[in-house]
């Protein structure tokens, strides 16, 4: 009986290897959407007026996620006119969880420049300075006299040696940012009060 089995079962896998055949079309059965009306990138397209799939953008489209930031020309390194008016920080009382992200940027693009405390004692200044200059600490009076929106505005546009952090970090993230690198300026003070 089990040969009987074996043999019909083999048999049957022998008819399904013997009757497939690579010419033979494929039927796909709920195909649903795998077959997209859309066009591809670069695929020739019969309506479009030059002939192309791709199409330019209109004028005056603004991409997705995109935030124009209007004081990127006016302002020099002496001088944050629009920025220090202009630009108010969104978040007024910033939360624990605002705070927790604002030090994992810090810790992330800040602490190797400005130092763990803001002191301007980062890895980068270290016993051999590279720069000529070393990062201002950003507890210094002067950087704490700041509004917010001009410390926005460095971090968005850069200035002397620093960079622009304008896409390592989102416009969000720079306000959490700034109120944490408040709180370093705070804890600054307390701790030379207490000295």
């Amino acid at each position: 009986m089990k040969q009987n089995i074996f043999r019909v079962l083999a048999l049957a896998g022998l008819l399904v290897l013997v009757n497939c055949d690579y010419k033979t079309p494929v039927y796909e059965y709920f195909p649903s959407m795998y077959d997209s009306p859309a066009r591809e990138s670069q695929e020739a397209d019969s309506f479009a007026t030059n002939g192309s799939a791709s199409r330019i953008p209109p004028k005056g489209a603004i991409p997705v996620g995109y935030f124009p930031y209007p004081y990127a020309a006016e302002a020099t390194p002496d001088t944050l006119p629009g920025a220090d008016k202009g630009l108010k920080n969104p978040i007024a009382k910033a939360n624990l969880g605002d705070l927790m992200i604002g030090e994992k940027r810090y810790q992330t693009y800040c602490t190797p420049c400005h130092g763990v405390r803001g002191l301007g004692n980062g890895t980068v200044v270290g016993p051999a300075p590279r720069f000529q200059q070393s990062p201002p600490s950003v507890v210094s009076d002067k950087i704490r006299g700041w509004s917010d929106g001009q410390v926005y505005h460095i971090i968005t546009m850069g200035r002397g040696l620093m960079g622009s952090y304008a896409y390592q970090i989102e416009p969000e993230d720079r306000w959490k940012l700034i109120a944490y690198i408040r709180k370093l300026q705070e804890y600054e003070v307390q701790n030379k009060k207490a000295n």
